[in-house]
């Protein structure tokens, strides 16, 4: 048995290794609408705790927030070739990235050399909304299998704003690139040629509508309707345009993904008096998102990380270059698969005044990509290496790191060799992500008026794997029943 559970250890540990070790070029973050500290945060336990008034049929509720990422270096490292802090940008090959691939050459006598970093960082700002529909206050004498059929629209309207925060520093010669416009790393990177991948050195934001959430559900109440249970069907209205791929980390709002899924909602009474009550709750759904086209770049399979950047040629024309990351780039189905999100809350009422601290865990399924994994016939690897000689063929087998000259010299061919290898899928797709988030939150509930009403705020973290983003948020609540 020990030897087992060795083995599964360090297998593990193996497996965990090799994931850890793949940059990827796209990162989706995670869904604010679908987000169910927004949704159910406060806003469960006035719904089902309000008065008893049989005109209350409908629910509404505004969530303002303001999010912000908290782990640039994790991110980073996702980005960058091999899990590196940094590009090590260097003409000798001596470094994770060889200069000559982006086009920059220095003087001669003299090599090019630079430390490049990134610190991707999201926020987002907006507003979360959500109706419910209660109709069994519309359906008094229905049959008891229908008459607690309840519905809920939510969806969020916000703005995100994503900095990759790019720096460089020369090192080495502190020589710069000769050819025109293409200078330094950072200007190597927002190459005009480039369709895609480029590192923006500006804000990029992307304001609109998240995808729009629908419930139908149904409960059963115990307890003198102190507790309930209920199972609910949710589905997705997909409201965002295909990712362009054209920045490295572009912000998203929305996705291409409509979704289908079950889910349980329930609360238990702890404790109730005249003035206080102590109330457990809890919230479950799965849900499975559907395929959508979107763009993606892609590494080489067999050129290692970040080979997307190398340069290409055509058999014909082996003197003049053209940049990889624009052939690299394809239109792609997506299918983000199997999502799960769980949320338990406690929530004590004392009088109006309100106290709620919850937690909430969320998991997705690694994206599944199908589509063109292949580069243009008669395509092949630029041989910077015999350039130098005047005389290129090609080079297939060459990494981003290497040079033209010296002990990291990229191998040309002997003969021209086309670049059969497809595409690494694993380069472009969303790997699995897992999050635990946590929050506290205070509100002020009026239930003795005609429309009960809640104003309140809150505050949470998100913890995450490297696959996504840990970030913060603040917010504010205010909700009325009618």
């Amino acid at each position: 048995m020990k030897q087992y559970c060795m083995a599964i250890f360090v297998g593990s540990m193996f497996y965990a290794g090799i994931s850890h070790a793949k940059s990827h070029s796209m990162l989706v973050p995670r869904s604010i609408t679908h987000n169910a500290t927004y949704e159910l945060a406060l806003d469960n336990y006035h719904i089902y705790h309000h008065n008893d008034d049989a005109s209350c049929a409908i629910s509404v509720y505004a969530t303002p927030f303001y999010t912000q990422s908290n782990n640039r270096d994790t991110v980073a490292r996702y980005f960058l070739p091999h899990n590196a802090c940094n590009l090590d940008i260097q003409e000798d090959g001596s470094g994770n990235v060889g200069s000559l691939w982006l086009n920059l050459v220095a003087a001669p006598g003299l090599a090019f050399s630079s430390t490049l970093t990134i610190k991707p960082e999201r926020q987002v700002t907006g507003s979360y909304f959500a109706a419910r529909f209660d109709m069994s206050r519309w359906l008094p004498d229905a049959h008891w299998l229908v008459r607690n059929i309840w519905g809920m629209l939510s969806f969020a309207a916000m703005e995100a704003t994503h900095r990759l925060n790019v720096s460089e520093r020369l090192t080495g010669d502190m020589a710069y690139g000769t050819i025109p416009g293409i200078t330094t790393g950072v200007q190597a990177f927002n190459n005009a040629k480039w369709a895609a991948g480029k590192l923006s050195t500006c804000p990029l934001k992307k304001s609109g509508i998240d995808d729009i959430q629908l419930k139908l559900g149904d409960n059963w109440f115990f307890c003198d309707n102190q507790s309930h249970i209920g199972l609910y069907l949710v589905g997705s209205i997909p409201t965002g345009n295909h990712p362009t791929a054209k920045y490295m980390f572009e912000p998203l709002v929305g996705t291409r993904h409509g979704a289908f899924g079950v889910g349980v909602n329930a609360d238990f009474s702890l404790y109730k008096d005249d003035h206080a009550q102590c109330t457990f709750m809890l919230d479950t759904k799965y849900r499975y998102l559907f395929s959508g086209c979107e763009r993606r770049s892609f590494d080489l399979r067999g050129n290692g990380d970040w080979s997307r950047y190398l340069l290409l040629v055509n058999e014909d024309t082996t003197s003049l270059t053209m940049p990889a990351i624009n052939a690299t780039t394809h239109l792609m189905h997506v299918t983000p698969r199997s999502q799960i999100e769980s949320w338990f809350a406690l929530h004590y009422a004392l009088c109006c005044w309100n106290l709620e601290v919850g937690y909430n865990l969320w998991w997705r399924a690694a994206d599944k990509l199908s589509g063109n994994n292949q580069l243009p016939a008669d395509t092949g690897i630029y041989d910077i290496a015999g350039a130098v000689g005047g005389m290129p063929v090609s080079a297939s087998t060459a990494n981003i790191s290497q040079a033209a000259i010296g002990p990291n010299k990229a191998p040309s061919d002997a003969v021209f060799t086309p670049s059969t290898t497809t595409l690494n899928m694993a380069s472009g797709k969303q790997p699995q992500a897992l999050v635990h988030g946590i929050y506290g939150a205070i509100s002020y509930n009026d239930n003795d008026v005609c429309c009960p009403y809640l104003i309140g705020f809150g505050g949470g973290y998100e913890f995450a794997d490297h696959h996504t983003l840990a970030q913060w948020s603040v917010w504010g609540k205010i909700g009325f029943t009618y």
